[in-house]
């Protein structure tokens, strides 16, 4: 039996690793969910927002079909029973990070609100030029989402 083995040639050669971009959807990804949420509180009144409001801005913002449909919503062109909306998993993951890193805080577990560390990264993440599409819905449309609009598209009150 020869002593150089096509697995031993293998194991003896150099190597190096590369980074590749990761092969998973944008909202799994942590980095694009916590700038979401920045982006979410800072143009919302006072820098904060509801759970709920969260939980709408980011079903809205990931496609361009869900932002148009909140951009007819407010044209009223469409009535809050025609939006679809949906909780999304990733939101309360985002929160948990971005609380835990100081960017924001969780008051009485309804609202969360923008921390002076929070406003500063919100800025970064603005200059940087990424999320563009994102950061334009959401200084259009954040501001302009109520508490009781919120409350007749979750509990669908137009059809009763």
């Amino acid at each position: 039996m020869p002593s150089e083995t096509p697995l031993r040639k293998l194991f003896d050669a150099p190597f190096s690793f590369k980074a590749r971009p990761e092969p998973i959807a944008g909202d799994l990804r942590m980095s694009w969910g916590i700038s979401v949420l920045l982006l979410s509180l800072s143009y919302s009144r006072a820098k904060k927002a509801s759970f709920q409001k969260l939980q709408f801005l980011a079903h809205s913002v990931r496609i361009a079909e869900g932002r148009d449909d909140v951009r007819a919503l407010l044209r009223a062109d469409l009535r809050p029973s025609d939006i679809s909306v949906r909780v999304e998993p990733w939101l309360n993951r985002a929160i948990s990070y971005a609380h835990a890193l100081g960017l924001v805080s969780v008051d009485n577990g309804k609202v969360v609100s923008l921390t002076d560390k929070g406003i500063a990264v919100t800025g970064q993440i603005q200059q940087s030029g990424a999320l563009v599409e994102e950061g334009a819905f959401l200084k259009e449309v954040a501001s302009k989402i109520t508490e009781t609009l919120l409350r007749r598209i979750w509990r669908m009150e137009d059809l009763l």
